[in-house]
C-alpha cells in the first residue's frame, strides 16, 4: 500500500470517528437535532475522502 492510500485511509477513519464521537455525545446528553447535525456531514465528508483513495494494483 503506497503511503498516500495510507494517509487517505487516516484521514477517513479520523473524520468518520470525530464526527461520530460528536455525533454521540451530543445524542448522550439529549440533544438530537445536533446530533444529527454533526454525523451526517462527518460520514459526507468521510464517503469523500474515501471516494479519493485510489484501487490497489495488482502486481
Amino acid at each position: 500500500m503506497t503511503r498516500f492510500r495510507i494517509m487517505l485511509w487516516l484521514a477517513f477513519a479520523g473524520v468518520l470517528a470525530l464526527g461520530l464521537t460528536a455525533g454521540g455525545f451530543s445524542l448522550a446528553t439529549g440533544m438530537v437535532d445536533q446530533a444529527i447535525a454533526f454525523t451526517w456531514p462527518s460520514a459526507g465528508a468521510a464517503l469523500a475522502i474515501a471516494l479519493l483513495i485510489p484501487a490497489a494494483r495488482r502486481e
